[in-house]
């Protein structure tokens, strides 16, 4: 009697076991929400245009201004689906050790990029601050509403003259 009795238990231990595992398997099938598809894109952040207009940069920024205008040369980053502009910009400045400082806008329901490597609106000039564009496109409404496609190409430049030194003629 004792003997059938361990008999049964070990069998049913090898039944809950087997159960066990086709649960973990099935659970990590199938699960397209838990995995987003991964793409890339290129971006670049350059501030050349604080070359031509030196005189009007604040002195304590100079430093922060490569001799080539590049922060980030152009580089093929990648990013998930339904990922911003935002996201591609943070996750860039994160991986290349770039300073990027941000705030949420709730009139406009997305983020405005204040700085990036420590040089903000206003530094160079009244009329300065950044911008972006994608695939030559300067978007009018913010990075954080933008969301980025497989193979785009994301620019931040900045601008000494309301964009119209980085290739954006739109004005209001």
């Amino acid at each position: 009697m004792k003997k059938r009795h361990t008999l049964q238990r070990f069998q049913i231990g090898r039944l809950l076991l087997g159960l066990l595992l086709c649960c973990l398997l099935t659970a990590g099938c199938g699960g397209s929400d838990q995995t987003k598809e991964s793409h890339t894109c290129t971006i670049s952040i350059e501030c050349s245009t604080i070359l031509d207009n030196r005189d009007d940069l604040k002195s304590t920024k100079a430093e922060f201004v490569p001799d080539d205008g590049w922060i980030l040369k152009p580089e093929e980053i990648s990013f998930k689906s339904g990922d911003t502009v935002f996201d591609v910009l943070k996750s860039a400045c994160s991986q290349a050790g770039i300073q990027m400082s941000s705030r949420y806008t709730p009139l406009y329901k997305s983020y405005y990029i204040e700085g990036i490597n420590q040089l903000y609106e206003f530094d160079c000039g009244s009329n300065s601050g950044w911008m972006f564009s994608v695939n030559g496109t300067f978007p009018n409404y913010g990075c954080s509403e933008y969301t980025v496609e497989d193979g785009d190409k994301i620019e931040w430049k900045y601008t000494c003259d309301l964009g119209s030194d980085v290739g954006n003629s739109y004005q209001e």
